[in-house]
């Protein structure tokens, strides 16, 4: 039987279980993660049903947004590098030559963020 016909099925039967108060939290904490409710949380992961974690998709969706805004910030920088190429100003306390390197680091921290998001995707997909 799939999760999909389950969850269509009036639930008549009950199980009881006794847990010790750690087994409670950790069952409880668990499923608070995935955004189930207890019930719902220990009927999956007894009849083998995925289980998708909200703290991953949450994880996963700020490190998107925190990577376009490194790209909006970066291209605010390239902008106004390419603007002051020429005369090469400096940008409070800081050299055109530093504003170019912190250009490259947030180019390489972009990416970085790009390939920890995929890494949390694909794990998310072997369970």
């Amino acid at each position: 039987m799939t999760a999909l016909k389950e969850t269509k099925q009036k639930r008549t039967h009950h199980i009881d279980s006794r847990l010790t108060p750690e087994e409670y939290r950790t069952i409880h904490n668990k499923a608070k993660a995935t955004g189930y409710t207890s019930s719902e949380y220990m009927r999956r992961v007894a009849c083998g049903y995925p289980l998708q974690s909200m703290v991953d998709q949450l994880a996963v969706n700020e490190l998107i947004q925190m990577r376009a805004d490194l790209g909006r910030l970066g291209g605010l920088f390239k902008k106004w590098l390419t603007e002051n190429e020429k005369t090469r100003v400096a940008l409070g306390s800081r050299s055109y030559q530093e504003i170019n390197s912190i250009v490259s680091n947030i180019s390489e921290d972009e990416k970085k963020l790009l390939i920890i998001a995929e890494r949390i995707i694909k794990a998310k997909r072997r369970i």
